[in-house]
């Protein structure tokens, strides 16, 4: 291989491992659907539902771990939780990695307010 044949192919490899890691550099991302921030039920379990930019990732729901549903582009997580009467703080977190190397963490709150009937 000639001089020019050499380094156009190390600036195709060097191109193409640039825009791998471009990709795998994606933020995690977490959404909460249900329930909703501020709002007030009447019954408890209620769902805690949302999705995840990575389906690879771990979700936690108030420190307990819930399964992933795998879709084309994100994961979903759906988990009964049982209310004290009152203010209640769901703490909803995900992140990427293995146990005690979590990496990309995040997390989202929400508060509701349980009033039996």
């Amino acid at each position: 291989m000639n001089k020019l044949a050499k380094s156009i192919c190390a600036i195709l490899i060097i191109l193409l491992l640039a825009i791998l890691m471009i990709s795998c550099a994606k933020p995690l991302t977490l959404t909460i659907t249900a329930p909703t921030h501020g709002g007030t039920v009447t019954a408890s379990p209620i769902e805690v539902r949302g999705y995840v930019s990575d389906a690879k990732a771990t979700v936690w729901v108030n420190d307990t771990i819930v399964t992933l549903t795998k879709g084309r582009t994100t994961a979903s997580f759906s988990t009964n939780l049982e209310l004290a009467e009152g203010e209640n703080t769901i703490k909803v977190t995900a992140a990427r990695g293995k146990p005690d190397k979590w990496k990309d963490a995040v997390a989202r709150t929400v508060t509701v307010t349980y009033s039996p009937k």
